[in-house]
């Protein structure tokens, strides 16, 4: 027993040690070798940070490939001791990460977590301290989205000082925070590793997959002063926001504004086409197929299909409502958002209220497509033209009056399709309209990224392409995909814009307290009185 307690009163002093003189407790420089010990696959590349080199000779990175065995390890009982230490490392993502762990002693496996520091998938770092091995959100420190690029070198530092976190990226501070849960957890039994975690966030392992070089962990809180830097500064990181746009809306009359409109939407176009080539209904006729008819009382309700934008035969089902008596009637196209379908648009019991089913119940013949989630929301743009081509091609439908609503991504679907095709005379955006500052502001899945979007405006100027037809924007206080604050400030200049088309009235945010869901109070009196018909009457 006094032999055990002499034992760990040496490893203590050590620590003391260490911690005072400052030298690190792990350094791998990566110079065609490791110090640790290395598990699967790791190699060696002359691609280093560069930007004048380091103080010291820097000629190699250690390439990991980020399979589930690979890292650097250093065991269980290499520990960090003390609630001041610095993690830092020049990085540089090779794939979009998913929690990709730079260095970590954490595991999911039991009470057993102590610190990590990961890169998110969308683009953000990461640094979680535990005081006695359970998870706390409340310690968990998160950057900005958007900081850490595919293909980039970076210099990234987590630093423990106290109960206080923070992150630094390219020796800037760029997050932090004062732990709500003190201290940290040194009794774990995962251990360190550079490039993987033991388990975090899962039941698996979360690899890196890119170059890492110069990782060193001190037990001191260190200042950008004493971070290993290169020579030459390294740039200032910017946020998912950009500083200048593009082609942003600055118009203040109205010739201009109509002139920037045409710019805007043929840009958008080349952004989509670049993703997904556009076939014509000669290239690839609509072929729209009509099953059983099914009575609904007030319509008539069919299974139905239409050729999508591919010439590979993909069709998209969808459910199309036609009102009894004589037409032609009104139309709308009724969209679902993520992890939805035609048949949840009817559904009453959901959180799209069976908005589908109302406007049909009102007169209107509706079109509601299943639509699947693609890479980026707006690669559907070409298949949400052959569904109001669809529209527009039925007996039923009266050509001149047909608009367009969704929830959700059905929402920013609506914004895209009512943006760029102006045979929509109305369009209802629900549970999407925001800043790209309030898009960022929370977790949002990155779909809405289409490559050269983000760059090009803002994403609620967007919305201006669809001036000066009617708009509604439904925003609910409570939505935690879009925070009302943002959502208000969107609207503000989206009315602003309108009021240089001589059509501020048109534009509409109906703002309630409730959470991500279709609401409809102000929708179908609109609608009804833009296209004619009756949903407003027929709860």
């Amino acid at each position: 027993m006094r032999c055990c307690y002499a034992v760990l009163l040496w490893i203590a002093a050590v620590a003391l040690s260490r911690a005072a003189s400052g030298e690190p407790l792990v350094y791998e420089r990566f110079e065609k070798s490791a110090v640790g010990t290395v598990h699967g696959e790791i190699h060696f590349t002359t691609d280093v940070v560069g930007h004048g080199g380091l103080a010291e000779p820097n000629r190699h990175a250690a390439v990991f490939d980020g399979k589930p065995e690979t890292c650097v390890g250093y065991g269980t009982a290499t520990k960090v001791t003390s609630t001041d230490f610095t993690v830092e490392a020049f990085i540089q993502p090779a794939r979009r990460p998913r929690y990709d762990a730079v260095a970590a002693d954490w595991s999911e496996d039991g009470e057993n977590r102590s610190w990590a520091l990961v890169l998110l998938s969308n683009g953000a770092l990461r640094f979680d301290v535990s005081p006695d091995g359970r998870f706390y959100a409340e310690n968990k420190l998160e950057t900005p989205p958007r900081l850490i690029r595919i293909g980039q070198w970076y210099h990234v530092a987590a630093v423990s000082e106290g109960d206080t976190s923070r992150i630094y990226v390219n020796g800037r501070e760029v997050a932090a925070k004062t732990r709500s849960k003190p201290g940290i957890f040194t009794e774990n039994s995962a251990s360190l590793k550079i490039g993987n975690v033991d388990r975090y966030a899962t039941d698996r392992p979360r690899p890196f997959r890119g170059c890492l070089d110069e990782v060193r962990i001190t037990e001191q809180a260190l200042g950008p002063a004493d971070f290993l830097k290169t020579k030459d500064e390294m740039p200032e990181v910017s946020g998912p926001v950009p500083q200048s746009y593009e082609l942003p809306f600055a118009a203040t009359a109205e010739d201009d504004a109509q002139a920037w409109q045409e710019r805007a939407r043929a840009r958008l176009f080349e952004l989509v086409e670049a993703q997904q080539p556009r076939y014509s209904t000669d290239e690839v006729a609509l072929d729209f197929q009509l099953g059983d008819p099914e009575d609904k009382g007030e319509y008539t309700l069919y299974k139905a299909s239409f050729q999508g934008n591919t010439k590979e035969g993909t069709r998209h089902a969808c459910l199309f409502a036609v009102p009894k008596g004589d037409g032609p009637f009104p139309a709308v196209l009724c969209i679902h958002g993520h992890g939805g379908s035609a048949e949840a648009a009817f559904d009453p019991k959901g959180i799209y209220h069976g908005f589908a089913d109302r406007f049909a119940r009102g007169g209107y013949v509706v079109l509601a497509p299943s639509f699947p989630h693609r890479e980026y929301c707006a690669m559907m743009l070409w298949d949400l033209f052959r569904a109001v081509d669809v529209l527009g091609s039925r007996p039923e439908v009266d050509a001149e009056r047909i608009g367009v609503g969704g929830l959700s991504m059905g929402g920013e679907w609506t914004m895209w399709i009512a943006a760029c095709d102006t045979r929509l005379k109305v369009a209802v955006v629900s549970g999407w309209m925001c800043t790209t500052e309030g898009v960022f502001s929370v977790p949002n899945c990155r779909c809405w990224e289409l490559p050269g979007l983000v760059e090009l405006m803002d994403v609620c100027e967007v919305n201006l392409l669809i001036a000066p037809r009617p708009v509604l924007f439904e925003s609910a206080e409570f939505d935690g995909c879009f925070p009302i604050r943002y959502t208000r400030e969107g609207y503000s200049r989206i009315r602003a814009g309108y009021k240089v088309f001589g059509a501020e009235d048109a534009a509409g945010q109906d703002v309630w307290p409730s959470g991500h869901e279709w609401h409809g109070v102000m929708a179908y009196p609109m609608v009804d009185k833009t296209l004619g018909g009756r949903a407003a009457e027929s709860e």
